[in-house]
């Protein structure tokens, strides 16, 4: 679909966005938040169904859908059978032995998580996210082009010009940008124009995706359903998730990254996995590789680069989109800043340093998570092999509990990941950073705090709403009554230097206790940019906050 008419050569706009998936929407949707005139262009006319990577959107991804009004929509949307959308199940097979399940993976549950989270996480497909998102996207104003090539992008001194072709009709039009972001994928256009080259390691190993119909295996008696179940045999493993009542996919690891899925028995393999003699039928097979490749950088010039452009890193724990959508965010609201007026070029500098060590920290994971769950499937299929792994019996079930209990050890943090999904720690030019404590950072645990450069504690307040639904577009300073006249002072800065800032006074004592300081400055992307007792010189803090210097004046840190 052409969601608008093409706009006239030569016309211009303040962000172009090159690529239409879930990042460049997502970037396409906080550029909208902040009232930025842009143009998302994607290469695909029609999205197909398969085949799906991606399928867990994270706690974070889920805040950031609220804050653009669709976190409900993307929960309507999702086609796994509700019944199936929790937890972790090992077992032997689909129709096979259950070896145990598991409800404390990937914070599904945001009512049972207390505070620390405003939504849960989700499990849906790819395609259905991305047509909640475009629908979202026309609906707040941005243009979106589908069906469309970028064949050259020039970065210039009075702005970038991008050359396109339009698949349907051949014709070739340019337009001029002030900005592009290059949510393009691996073979991004934007990421080679800008000369950004790309360190870590390519083509690791390969996995076997698979997608096949199955009719009524739901409604057999089997292994607890769960949002993803993790096979284990002598036949092999797998990590199969419910696309929905008729149709799964499956990652089958371990394969070597020259794999010729035309020479492998797919069908022997979806039969093992499904563990019955049931008809189906295979609606895709083929192979990804697995990489650990990190840009370099983040930006050149007026070209910047977020999702896949930037990092690509192994799908087990699902944390390469989501990052993706962290890069969206991030970028977004600096770049409106940057446009609208509040702040200087120099804050989109910050983009790179804060969100590349989030991703070379989430690709080591996510390699990690391969290596442990292939790791751990092998020595539970060396005990079970030679072993009637369908015996009866109270032994024969504790056995199986057993392997259940170290195959859930071994794979732990391929699903709490509770420190990558909500402890990401910003240090950059945007950020006052204090001396206050701070637990250690780990992969699995989360503890709530607002030192600068985290993301705000989250908190349910009395009236049932969310803390983060009372955060602005812009700048938001929480502040406790006793802190009035600072306030004031912030107030009063604000308007001066033209800096959009809300007040927003906090009664709450438990929220006051996890920010350590009456006064917290929050920024749009809701990490903390500084936070003190008092202030004497606010326009020295949200200088910082914006990244239009660096102030020795800055004081009253916690």
């Amino acid at each position: 679909m052409d969601s608008a008419a093409p706009k006239d050569e030569g016309s211009t706009w303040d962000v172009v966005v090159v690529g239409g998936g879930p990042v460049g929407c997502a970037v396409g949707l906080e550029l909208r938040r902040h009232g930025v005139r842009c143009l998302v262009i994607e290469k695909d006319a029609v999205t197909p169904r398969y085949p799906v990577k991606a399928m867990l959107l994270n706690p974070r991804t889920l805040e950031f859908m609220r804050r653009w009004g669709i976190a409900d929509d993307i929960r309507a949307a999702a086609t796994t059978p509700e019944g199936w959308r929790k937890g972790v199940t090992f077992a032997t097979s689909l129709t096979g032995k259950d070896l145990g399940h598991f409800r404390d993976g990937f914070d599904f549950r945001a009512s049972e998580e207390g505070d620390d989270v405003s939504e849960g996480a989700q499990v849906i497909m790819q395609p259905d996210t991305l047509r909640v998102m475009r629908a979202a996207l026309l609906e707040s104003g941005a243009t979106y082009r589908d069906g469309v090539t970028v064949d050259e992008v020039v970065d210039g001194p009075d702005g970038v010009v991008v050359t396109m072709t339009d698949q349907a009709t051949g014709g070739v039009s340019t337009l001029h940008a002030a900005y592009v972001v290059g949510a393009d994928g691996p073979q991004s256009i934007v990421r080679s124009t800008a000369g950004i080259q790309r360190s870590g390691r390519g083509g690791i190993a390969a996995n076997l995706l698979l997608h096949f119909r199955v009719e009524g295996l739901l409604d057999e008696a089997g292994p607890t359903p769960a949002a993803f179940t993790s096979l284990t045999s002598p036949a092999g493993s797998a990590l199969v998730v419910p696309i929905d009542r008729e149709t799964w996919c499956a990652h089958v690891a371990g394969h070597p990254v020259d794999v010729d899925v035309d020479k492998l028995d797919v069908e022997a393999i979806v039969r093992r996995i499904i563990g019955a003699d049931r008809p189906f039928e295979v609606v895709y097979a083929g192979a990804y590789k697995i990489h650990e490749r990190i840009a370099d950088e983040y930006r050149a010039g007026r070209l910047f680069i977020a999702g896949d452009a930037a990092h690509l890193y192994a799908p087990f724990g699902g944390h390469n989109m989501n990052s993706g959508f962290g890069d969206a965010v991030n970028l977004g609201w600096k770049l409106g800043a940057v446009v609208n007026g509040w702040a200087d070029d120099s804050l989109l500098d910050t983009y790179g340093p804060e969100r590349r060590p989030i991703a070379v920290t989430n690709a080591t994971e996510a390699s990690s998570n391969v290596a442990r769950f292939v790791g751990a499937a092998r020595g539970i299929i060396e005990e079970m092999t030679g072993t009637d792994v369908d015996a009866p019996g109270v032994e024969a079930e504790a056995r199986r509990r057993g392997w259940g209990d170290r195959l859930w050890q071994g794979t732990k943090l391929q699903y709490v990941a509770r420190g990558i999904t909500l402890d990401q720690r910003y240090v950059s030019a945007a950020v006052a950073d204090d001396d206050g404590d701070v637990a250690p950072w780990t992969s699995m645990t989360y503890t709530p705090s607002a030192k600068p450069g985290h993301r705000l504690p989250h908190v349910w307040l009395e009236d049932g709403s969310s803390l983060y639904d009372h955060l602005a577009p812009g700048l938001t300073l929480l502040a406790a009554p006793s802190a009035s006249v600072s306030a004031e002072r912030f107030r009063q800065a604000a308007v001066a230097a033209g800096t959009p800032l809300e007040i927003l006074e906090i009664n709450d004592l438990a929220l006051r206790v996890k920010c350590g300081a009456p006064l917290v400055l929050v920024r749009p992307d809701q990490h903390v940019a500084w936070r003190g007792h008092g202030v004497e010189d606010a326009d020295a803090v949200l200088a910082v906050a914006t990244a239009r210097t660096v102030s020795t004046g800055v004081s009253g840190a916690a």
